[in-house]
């Protein structure tokens, strides 16, 4: 692997491709950006912005330059799966905004892609590199609240959900799909376990939404080493505090008690903690992209790896399954 900082290019230039371009020219002065969308004015406006090399006009010119070793596919997930299989053919390494795709197929797709063509590839997915997670299982681990039990992480705040985000075929699920694939991830990193099957529920009340599929839903989730996971999601309930919510572990012998976020955890057992979240990386998108840069620059693995975004995309689909079911599915 090359000692050289990797060129990257962003598919798609929304607020999230701007946001991550900021990160790296910020963490890398030297580092070289380029852009591509359908709309060419938004791939020149960011190219200006963060002091670009190119602004492509569309994906095939592209794949097609030197200038950049990792295609950033930074637009809605219905488009990852052919975006991604066309750079992997044409050697680009993949760093893939979540989730990863709309279902088990379509990642399947990426990932015999990625395996047939030797390149590497991970999903942009910053709470694994959220400092209070680490401080949670440090604790979990030193044994302060005993053997965990239960897991148990609650996220509700009224979004105003607009654009790509209401069309059903461009989502492929809901919620849960499109946000809560962050709070899966939270949730087995905490669990620090595979689950091995799932049963959820939404509420069987008529009220208006523009959500497909799903605004509102509870999972239950039971894990390999015997902790139960509990995540309740919803982008429909009101919250007074804009997203803040309390978040548990129980243990034989104690708690963890954490804003859900990462504002702030106390441990209370047989040691007793509490810490307050880190301003200076409170997303975890510094530690994350520094990782992932770093990371390529010295040949290590990405993390995470297509095993991991595979099972937490297969969670989803279980969840999805039990709904219609009224069933525990497996995992």
């Amino acid at each position: 692997m090359s000692k050289k900082i990797p060129g990257i290019c962003f598919a798609g230039c929304g607020m999230i491709a701007s946001r991550h371009a900021k990160n790296l020219r910020k963490a890398y002065k030297n580092i070289s950006l380029s852009f591509v969308d359908t709309d060419s004015s938004k791939a020149l406006e960011l190219k200006t912005k963060f002091n670009g090399i190119h602004a492509f006009p569309d994906i095939e010119h592209t794949l097609d330059s030197p200038d950049f070793d990792i295609l950033f596919i930074t637009t809605p997930h219905a488009f990852h799966s052919e975006i991604a299989c066309a750079a992997a053919k044409k050697g680009k390494h993949l760093i893939i905004e979540k989730p990863i795709a709309r279902n088990s197929a379509e990642f399947k797709k990426i990932s015999d892609a990625v395996k047939k063509y030797g390149v590497r590839c991970t999903v942009a997915e910053n709470y694994m590199y959220k400092g209070f997670v680490k401080k949670i299982t440090d604790n979990i681990n030193s044994g302060a609240i005993g053997k965990p039990l239960i897991v148990e992480i609650n996220k509700h705040n009224r979004d105003t959900i607009t654009g790509w985000r209401t069309d059903p075929d461009l989502m492929g699920g809901g919620a849960l799909l499109e946000g809560g694939v962050h709070w899966v991830n939270l949730l087995v990193s905490l669990a620090q376990s595979d689950p091995v099957s799932v049963i959820a529920f939404k509420p069987d009340v008529e009220y208006t939404t523009n959500v497909p599929f799903e605004d509102t839903i509870i999972l239950n989730v039971k894990f390999k080493n015997g902790t139960v996971g509990k995540l309740l999601h919803s982008w429909r309930i009101p919250n007074r505090f804009k997203g803040i919510s309390l978040s548990k572990i129980y243990g034989t012998d104690g708690v963890v008690t954490f804003e859900s976020n990462g504002l702030f955890t106390s441990v209370s057992g047989l040691k007793k903690k509490k810490y307050l979240l880190n301003p200076a990386d409170f997303l975890g998108f510094k530690g994350m992209l520094k990782s992932f840069i770093d990371d390529y620059i010295e040949g290590r693995p990405w993390n995470p790896g297509l095993d991991r975004i595979g099972m937490e995309l297969k969670t989803v689909e279980a969840a999805y399954r039990s709904l219609k079911s009224g069933q525990v599915e497996k995992i």
